[in-house]
């Protein structure tokens, strides 16, 4: 800060100076080596200096014991720990393939499920289309005698290529355009639906 800020705003370097120094308080509270050493590291030492005081074999004994133990408990730790994330790791790969093979086989009998009703739906409409044009044709020859069978011919060429011709019709609009022979006065006339169905 320069001297014009500081002057400007007499109380924001107190403000910023006080923080500062109770934050740096709390961490040393937290970090200082003087505290760990004074709460842990004496009353330990103490300890051991005592016990090895009264029992010095006893003491040496486990002493050499935590030295040579000290390896084999972090390697047991660090395999365990590594044991614990393969097993999960495996577990999760393993679940997503065997959800994504499930999923496959769903997806492969839902296409050949849908397929069969494809066919089914096809032959269906083929049978029901015969049934209906065979009754037709009886009904017809039923009561219209030897004349019947011609009606129903004309009756299901129409209906077959009704479809057709009114897709076509739908197509050009419905409407056609005649031009006389000079070329200049073009008139639209509509299609007559009477002359599909002849």
């Amino acid at each position: 800060m320069d001297a014009n800020t500081t002057t400007e705003y007499p109380g924001v370097e107190e403000n910023l100076s006080g923080y500062f120094q109770r934050s740096a308080t709390i961490v040393r509270q937290y970090a200082d080596l003087q505290v760990i050493e004074r709460d842990y590291a004496q009353p330990v030492s103490h300890y051991a200096s005592l016990k090895f005081k009264e029992n010095p074999i006893k003491m040496t004994f486990l002493s050499i014991f935590a030295g040579l133990s000290a390896l084999p408990l972090l390697s047991f730790i660090g395999l365990t720990v590594f044991t614990f994330s393969s097993i999960v790791f495996l577990a999760v790969i393993s679940a997503a393939i065997v959800f994504i093979t499930v999923e496959a086989v769903f997806v492969v009998c839902l296409i050949f499920m849908l397929w069969s009703l494809f066919i089914v739906a096809c032959f269906t409409t083929v049978i029901a289309v015969f049934v209906y044009w065979t009754t037709r044709l009886g009904v017809l020859v039923t009561y219209e005698g030897p004349s019947g069978v011609t009606d129903w011919a004309h009756e299901t060429r129409r209906r077959f290529f009704y479809a057709k011709r009114r897709e076509a019709t739908e197509e050009s609009d419905e409407s056609a355009v005649l031009v006389d022979q000079d070329g200049q006065s073009p008139q639209k006339f509509k299609v007559e639906e009477e002359t599909l169905h002849d």
